[in-house]
């Protein structure tokens, strides 16, 4: 009996692990090898962005990440939904210097720097893509969003997801977006469907600094030769 036993112990260990953790790797490699039949390739479609007012929804009440729903707190992002006289910003994509603003995100660390010129201004964790890569290369904020739902994802596989609210989000590629988020706290490791996650104030401060600039009472708005996004490089 005192032989078979820890057999016992690996096969009773073996099963517990499956329970907790079968859902999240048959989730992991689906994505992966592309079998999820999941078609969200972003956090949002293309012309959901650019129908969105970026207007604050009252009246949205429910969060759901993973297809679990998820604390959602309304109250302080709208006492958030106030716009900034950030008199350094210059069109957003310099500084009163003439340095120019722009964004890295490295992936291997899973960080967030913003530079001006070659001086560091903002540095923390993010999130990126896990279900769906953060796409790599050089873009631009081609527009910015101050509040925005985003859904998407695979009942099934326990992936969906509708998170009204979204706040100070910056689009730099398609439906990519660099946005707050709400609904986790666990910046330093992948998250999302190909969105770079940040922490709420994070976010809000960076959408202030980066362009293109956001006019008074308005909570919207596409960048312009007159108005241009701030350089992002995602590695």
């Amino acid at each position: 009996m005192h032989r078979i036993l820890p057999f016992f112990i690996l096969i009773l260990i073996a099963a517990i692990a499956i329970v907790y953790f079968y859902v999240p790797f048959r989730s992991y490699f689906a994505y992966k090898l592309n079998l999820s039949g999941d078609t969200t390739t972003s956090c949002c479609r293309v012309e959901d962005v650019l129908t969105a007012s970026g207007d604050f929804e009252e009246e949205a009440n429910i969060a759901v990440f993973n297809s679990q729903v998820v604390d959602y707190p309304k109250t302080s992002l709208a006492l958030s939904n106030t716009s900034s006289d950030e008199s350094t910003n210059v069109l957003g994509t310099t500084n009163a210097a003439g340095e120019e603003k722009w964004i890295e995100v490295t992936l291997a660390e899973q960080k967030l720097r913003a530079y001006e010129g070659n001086r560091l201004v903002f540095e923390y964790l993010i999130s990126s893509g896990l279900w769906n890569s953060t796409p790599r290369g050089t873009f631009s904020i081609w527009y910015k969003t101050r509040y925005q739902r985003m859904s998407g994802g695979s009942q099934e596989l326990g992936t969906y997801y509708n998170l009204p609210n979204v706040p100070s989000n910056m689009f730099f590629y398609k439906g990519y977006a660099i946005h707050g988020a709400y609904w986790h706290n666990n910046f330093g490791h992948p998250m999302s469907h190909g969105c770079v996650n940040e922490p709420l104030a994070s976010a809000a401060q960076l959408f202030e600094w980066a362009g293109p600039t956001v006019p008074a009472g308005v909570n919207a708005v596409r960048a312009s030769a007159d108005n241009p996004g701030t350089r992002v490089v995602i590695r």
